[in-house]
């Protein structure tokens, strides 16, 4: 009865949130179809599956500037045994401008069972990030800018992020914290060097959460949202309205608040491997960039002979 409640209250705020607030917010880089693999965001989000799941995603975004942000990431998720501890690699290179990253690491997740439907899990996720910079070729309006005089090669640092995610049948909500190691990349005029600290003021914070219903034999809808908050950034907020055809055709709509539609789709091409695509338009910008990118996911999932986890979790 408690946990009913608990659910009820939760997917009340989230709508109301959704509802009430409309904000414009700067572009903040990511995923568009995170909804299929959350644990991209959320590491905690890998224990509510109970099968060997991951996917590949390609992102390229604000094309039609020179050296626009191009993301790369592969999730990877793997349940051990029935013990509740999940873990799994992750990599993740980005590019933008003339700087780019490589992060390499590492998920662990721990899942709780509250009841027979009701569960809650814990995240960490621990990465080393390398990163460059080609500072020399940029072109400045003063000549010999010590700031601009020497090149970023391979300065690595660490960094980590924190969740937790509860889900039921046919619902899933999750909180976690980015950014927790705060990485500054600078030219001292004598040489590259990094600055590592933590501050609260820096850290990146998400909510997400997801919903799904069936109608008849084949159809099934499939909203979701996600809450960006960055201190001293404009709020972000991602509301996304999805459907299914016979659990093979997927296909939706969403809105961002920084005056973005996103059109997405998926197929299911067997019971392993899943396809998708979304395209950005940005609403509002000069011609040439009247789209804001595109992104395509492959997804798969080992099927395991024995759930262990008897609920219907929104996924593919």
């Amino acid at each position: 009865m408690f946990l009913n409640r608990l659910r009820k209250s939760i997917s009340l705020t989230i709508v109301s949130v959704v509802s009430m607030m409309y904000i414009t917010a700067q572009e903040q880089q990511h995923f568009s179809m995170y909804y299929i693999q959350p644990s991209m965001i959320n590491p905690a989000a890998m224990g509510q599956y109970d099968n060997i799941n991951g996917a590949l995603t390609f992102n390229k975004q604000l094309v039609g500037f020179d050296k626009s942000p191009l993301y790369l990431q592969l999730d990877l998720s793997i349940p051990i045994g029935k013990t509740g501890l999940y873990l799994g690699p992750t990599i993740l290179h980005d590019r933008i401008g003339v700087f780019d990253k490589t992060r390499v690491g590492v998920n662990i997740a721990y899942r709780i069972k509250l009841n027979l439907k009701h569960y809650l899990t814990f995240g960490l996720n621990g990465s080393a990030v390398v990163a460059n910079g080609s500072l020399g070729s940029v072109a400045t309006n003063n000549l010999g800018d010590p700031s601009f005089s020497s090149n970023i090669n391979g300065i690595w640092n660490p960094d980590i992020k924190i969740g937790a995610h509860y889900f039921t049948d046919n619902f899933y909500i999750g909180f976690n914290v980015g950014n927790i190691f705060v990485n500054k990349f600078f030219d001292t005029g004598s040489g590259a060097t990094n600055e590592i600290r933590v501050n609260g003021a820096d850290m990146h914070y998400y909510l997400m959460g997801g919903w799904q219903k069936r109608f008849g034999p084949n159809w099934k809808i499939k909203p979701n949202a996600l809450i960006k908050f960055i201190p001293g950034s404009p709020l972000q907020i991602d509301i996304n309205a999805n459907a299914v055809f016979k659990d093979m055709i997927g296909f939706g709509l969403s809105y961002r608040t920084v005056n973005t539609l996103v059109f997405n789709a998926n197929y299911t091409v067997n019971k392993f491997l899943v396809i998708g695509y979304a395209f950005n338009w940005g609403l509002g910008y000069e011609s040439r960039t009247n789209y804001t990118g595109h992104e395509v996911l492959l997804a798969f999932r080992v099927q395991s002979s024995k759930r262990i986890i008897p609920v219907d979790v929104p996924r593919f």
